[in-house]
């Protein structure tokens, strides 16, 4: 049986940890990915764009040059531009590499590699990566198992071939949010550049929060953004909103139960809270909702209800589903023979 696909953009990091190319062609991840979309459906003027961008090294354009190709089944193009992004620290870059060799789409199968690559996007904070991770791990451990002069394979990334070899010092962001958590007067997919609104309205004592307040107060605890950061406080707050059914206070809490923070890690409560968002048309909510069916967290794996969310939240405008929906068609279709 073919293993489960987790093929996951992490473009749940695009926006929101800034991965823009130091090249000289500025283009950030999210306008070189509209201008694959408009590539893959036929505009050639985009598809020249985005090549030019690659062409000057910038890494959001090149990986999503090789998002393109990919998407034609063009491998023999789409693995060097994906490897050129992944040489510069480019986490989904990473990611497709992982599933470049995992899947042998281009290349030979390689579980060595597949780890290897893998480990780096879990490394900068891709915990969709994980599960792939260990199917791969587990494939490497058997592959072992069954050749009497290889060495056990350890849980630790396998040094990659010379053409693979990354950075001495691949650019990994500081400080690593979880992106998909929201206040109510933020764009949902851009929450890193939420302002701190509690601290913003003054609210007499004796005055009860709203169920939006209470949920941006609750954000500022979990982001940090104007209070010390306090994930037990953001609970808390996300609690008192979402039991008052504030949408964007529900995808949040979910978010709290799923990373473990503030509260003991429960996919199952996670699951219940996307759901409840989700069902009142929050787009995270949705996106997210998306997620727990495909990986099957909190609830068994479903992919037709995975694509159905995903897509509810693409045609709303969120980054994160459409990226989804582009690198698991991608990623999914592994190379005949």
């Amino acid at each position: 049986m073919t293993p489960k696909n987790y093929t996951l953009s992490l473009f749940v990091l695009m926006g929101t940890l800034g991965l823009v190319s130091p090249a000289a062609w500025a283009m950030t991840s999210a306008q070189a990915h509209a201008l694959c979309l408009q590539a893959h459906a036929g505009n050639t003027a985009a598809l020249s764009d985005l090549t030019l961008a690659a062409q000057k090294g910038n890494r959001s354009a090149e990986n999503w040059l090789g998002v393109y190709y990919g998407l034609g089944h063009q491998y023999a193009k789409a693995v060097p531009w994906s490897r050129k992004a992944a040489l510069q620290g480019d986490p989904l870059a990473e990611f497709v590499m992982g599933s470049v060799y995992y899947y042998g789409n281009g290349v030979a199968k390689s579980p060595r590699k597949a780890v290897y690559w893998y480990q780096l996007a879990v490394d900068q904070g891709f915990q969709q990566a994980e599960g792939m991770l260990k199917q791969a791990q587990e494939k490497l451990k058997a592959t072992a198992a069954h050749s009497t002069s290889s060495a056990p394979a350890s849980s630790a990334p396998a040094s990659p071939a010379a053409t693979d070899s990354a950075p001495a010092n691949p650019p990994v962001p500081a400080v690593i949010r979880h992106p998909n958590t929201q206040t109510d007067q933020t764009p949902v997919r851009e929450p890193s550049s939420a302002l701190t609104v509690a601290q913003r309205i003054p609210v007499p004592k004796t005055q009860p929060l709203s169920p939006s307040a209470e949920n941006q107060r609750g954000y500022a605890y979990y982001s940090g953004q104007g209070k010390p950061q306090n994930y037990a406080k953001a609970v808390y707050w996300f609690r008192k909103a979402a039991l008052q059914g504030n949408a964007s206070a529900e995808n949040n809490l979910g978010v709290a139960y799923n990373h473990g923070q503030g509260v003991p890690k429960n996919l199952a409560k996670a699951f219940y809270w996307y759901q409840k968002a989700a069902q009142q048309g929050n787009p995270s909510g949705e996106t997210n909702l998306g997620v727990a069916y495909y990986e099957g967290d909190g609830t068994p794996s479903d992919t037709p209800n995975a694509l159905h969310w995903w897509q509810l939240a693409a045609d709303q405008g969120d980054h994160r589903a459409q990226s989804y929906l582009s690198v698991v068609h991608l990623t999914s279709h592994p190379a005949t023979p």
